[in-house]
């Protein structure tokens, strides 16, 4: 369903170019349902004056989202959520500090390639941390973890690009990441954080619900 009332307004941070202005509506689509469970889906596309770039944001809501506001009176809310550009993962199955921490190099990535690769850096410390690494610089905690068998040769391999991009962001050394790098450790550390959180998350899930599907 279309809406023929643009243009409308809305203050959005754009994580193409980084400022946070107010956008022109350019478009907008909506789908939903009130049969069994009312609910609806509202996609609405924005135009950065700034960098002139799109964004795409996406409204839902359903019969179930009714809370308290500040005098107690039950109100209904919605839930926004970025889809372009690509600023989050979603998975709950690894911890907030890991999930913020990539967040943040995503949210960059358009706007600084070396803080973006800086932020990489920090993820992957973040996620050894967790599994337990004890050492005290990156190097020997990829090591150990490696050793300790959670990192297959490949990823291990991943994660010391991660590391030597992010040493050279930091000290200002020759090695010197562009887009294309910087995309490639991206995708180095969410393989990383797929094979340690979500793929196990994942099967742990599928084989709860098969051993619940034998009982009966």
């Amino acid at each position: 369903m279309k809406n023929t009332n643009l243009p409308q307004e809305k203050v959005i941070i754009c994580f193409h170019c980084g400022n946070e202005t107010v956008m022109r509506q350019t478009g907008e689509y909506k789908w939903g349902s009130n049969d069994d469970f009312s609910f609806f889906f509202n996609y609405k596309m924005f135009a950065c004056p700034v960098c002139h770039k799109i964004t795409l944001m996406e409204t839902y809501g359903d019969e179930t989202m009714i809370a308290p506001n500040y005098s107690g009176e039950y109100v209904w809310f919605t839930e926004d959520t970025i889809l372009y550009p690509i600023n989050s993962i979603d998975s709950k199955s690894m911890p907030k500090k890991i999930k913020e921490s990539y967040e943040a190099a995503l949210k960059v990535r358009n706007i600084d390639t070396n803080a973006c690769v800086l932020l990489l850096r920090r993820t992957l410390e973040i996620i050894l941390t967790d599994q337990g690494a004890t050492k005290w610089g990156l190097a020997e905690k990829i090591e150990e973890i490696a050793q300790r068998g959670l990192l297959p040769d490949s990823l291990k391999e991943a994660s010391f690009f991660a590391k030597r991009f992010g040493d050279s962001a930091a000290h200002g050394k020759d090695l010197v990441a562009d887009e294309q790098d910087m995309n490639s450790l991206i995708e180095f550390i969410e393989y990383i954080i797929e094979y340690l959180y979500i793929i196990p998350s994942r099967l742990k899930e599928f084989k709860m619900k098969i051993d619940h599907e034998e009982e009966f």
